[in-house]
C-alpha cells in the first residue's frame, strides 16, 4: 500500500481528498486530533493547491485547520449542522460541504442534499459533494437527481457506472 507522500508524488496534478479517522471503534475524538496533527505536519511544506481535508470529527478539522491554515476543508459533523441547522458558518477553511444525501437521526430520516441546500452552499461560495451511505439502492436515479441539482461531486463505490450516467445524463445549463 502506498503512502500519502508517494500518492501525492505519483498523482501530482490530481485533486485529492483527505480524510482524517482514527483507529478505535468508539471514535475517540483525541485519537482524531492527534491524526490531524500528523497529517498537519505531514503537508506542512506543501505547494499543491488540489488537496482537500475532512473529518467526521469537527475538533480533528479544526485542528488541522489552526497547524496547516492554506490546505482547503471540509467541515466534520458539528461544522455541517451548524451551518445547516443554525445558519452559522462551518468553520475556517471551509471550501466544500462533503454530505451525505440523507442521514438517520434518532427514528428520522433527515434530508440533507436538496436543491435548496446545493443553492444556498453555491450562493455562500462553498462546492456541494456527496457520498454515500445507503443511499444507493436505486444509484443511476440518485445520481441523475445529484446531477440536476448542480451537485459538485459524488464520492462512489462505482465510477465506471456513474461515469455513464454522466455521458447520457448532462447537467442542466442552471449550474453554471
Amino acid at each position: 500500500m502506498p503512502t500519502l507522500a508517494e500518492v501525492l508524488k505519483a498523482f501530482p496534478r490530481t485533486p485529492i481528498n483527505i480524510e482524517i479517522k482514527g483507529r478505535t471503534p468508539d471514535e475517540a475524538t483525541e485519537e482524531y486530533v492527534q491524526n490531524a496533527e500528523v497529517l498537519a505536519r505531514l503537508l506542512k511544506d506543501t505547494k499543491r493547491r488540489n488537496l482537500i481535508v475532512v473529518s467526521f470529527q469537527q475538533a480533528a478539522v479544526d485542528r488541522f485547520h489552526e497547524l496547516a491554515p492554506r490546505i482547503d476543508l471540509a467541515p466534520g459533523i458539528t461544522g455541517a449542522a451548524n451551518w445547516l441547522l443554525a445558519g452559522a458558518s462551518p468553520g475556517p477553511g471551509v471550501v466544500a460541504f462533503q454530505v451525505p444525501i440523507t442521514f438517520q437521526f434518532g427514528g428520522t430520516l433527515l434530508d440533507v442534499t436538496t436543491a435548496d441546500n446545493v443553492a444556498r452552499a453555491h450562493r455562500e461560495g462553498y462546492a456541494w459533494q456527496n457520498w454515500f451511505s445507503n443511499d444507493d439502492r436505486d444509484a443511476a436515479g440518485t445520481w441523475r437527481n445529484l446531477i440536476d441539482m448542480c451537485v459538485d461531486g459524488t464520492m462512489t463505490s462505482h465510477p465506471r457506472a456513474y461515469e455513464r450516467v454522466l455521458s447520457m445524463h448532462k447537467r442542466p445549463a442552471s449550474c453554471g
